[in-house]
């Protein structure tokens, strides 16, 4: 067996001199290459960087704008289009003819979908599939649930521990949280932050997360071609905007879920369900299945309409229940 190569560290320039850094994976005779950009240090992803390399793809993972091996200011959920579709240029240029497969969970999952969007908009070549895991489709997204509730727990966690600055912080510890979401419940999220001693500039973008709106995936990645594979959760709290997705993407889509949440079979704490869900083949299945499916991501001919695929795993049986939807 072939050794997993080493991955070497990888800079990019953008357009306006910021660096971006992250850790790039190189193999001999690449299927294709994947693209993950990230905020949360591309040096924790190791494991995900062998596995696709061990699937036969290059990897890249990189770290978002701000944030750890990279350079600028961090201002979650804004830069990800501009710089997600120059990314996808370079790597265009530096591994020519290659398929490319934007990668990526939660706010990976955003930088993917938006890095895809901004290719298409600005008239480059799109990644040729887009796969993500428990997608945060956008700011609002995060601040709301379905049903219109906040969330403010979520938000004040995240933002204290993630939202400021180059590094993560620690989180607040579980007394410091529960006083700070009993002050936003009093006074406002917007005034309770004033009395949390943030820099100017992060109280302003929390500010704009609490304003923003939600994101219409229909309009927003109609023209994008490329198949989708959504893995989703019935107890995660973005269960439904990945619904939509899936639901509203105009090519080929295939949904995942299962009973699981936002860390996916983390979240199997019974020790028969998670063996179970092992012996299937996991998620990683479902995605070589996918692979197999689409490599080499050749144009749909001959029909009219998206296909819509959904894969379900059922606990009692300890198998995927598949099935076809309407479009």
């Amino acid at each position: 067996m072939t050794p997993t190569p080493l991955p070497r560290v990888h800079t990019m320039t953008m357009p306006d001199g910021i660096r971006l850094g992250g850790l790039l994976w190189e193999v001999d005779d690449a299927a294709g290459i994947v693209l993950l950009r990230t905020p949360y240090d591309a040096r924790r992803h190791i494991e995900t960087g062998r596995s696709w390399a061990g699937r036969g793809y290059h990897c890249l993972i990189q770290d978002v704008r701000g944030r750890h091996l990279s350079f600028g200011e961090w201002d979650p959920y804004q830069h990800e289009s501009i710089d997600g579709a120059e990314v996808i240029a370079q790597l265009r240029t530096h591994f020519p003819g290659l398929p490319l497969i934007a990668f990526g969970a939660s706010y990976a999952a955003h930088a993917a979908l938006e890095g895809a969007y901004g290719a298409m908009r600005h008239e480059q070549s799109a990644p040729d599939g887009i796969i993500v895991l428990v997608p945060a489709l956008g700011l609002a997204e995060t601040a709301w649930n379905p049903d219109g509730a906040p969330q403010i727990e979520h938000r004040i966690a995240w933002w204290h521990e993630h939202g400021i600055g180059r590094q993560s912080r620690e989180p607040l510890s579980p007394a410091a949280l529960a006083n700070r979401v009993r002050q936003a419940e009093q006074v406002g999220v917007i005034s309770a932050a004033r009395e949390w001693s943030w820099p100017t500039a992060v109280f302003e973008r929390w500010e704009r997360l609490w304003k923003a709106r939600h994101t219409n995936v229909r309009s927003r990645y109609v023209e994008l071609t490329a198949p989708l594979l959504v893995v989703t959760g019935a107890h995660d709290f973005f269960d439904a905007d990945a619904r939509r997705l899936a639901a509203s993407w105009p090519s080929d889509s295939h949904l995942v879920t299962g009973p699981w949440g936002h860390r996916l079979a983390a979240d199997l704490t019974d020790p028969h369900a998670r063996e179970q869900f092992d012996n299937s083949g996991g998620i990683g299945g479902i995605i070589d299945g996918w692979l197999r499916a689409y490599t080499p991501f050749a144009a749909r001919i001959g029909r009219l309409e998206p296909a819509r695929y959904v894969s379900a795993f059922d606990p009692n049986s300890g198998s995927w229940q598949q099935s076809r939807t309407a479009a």
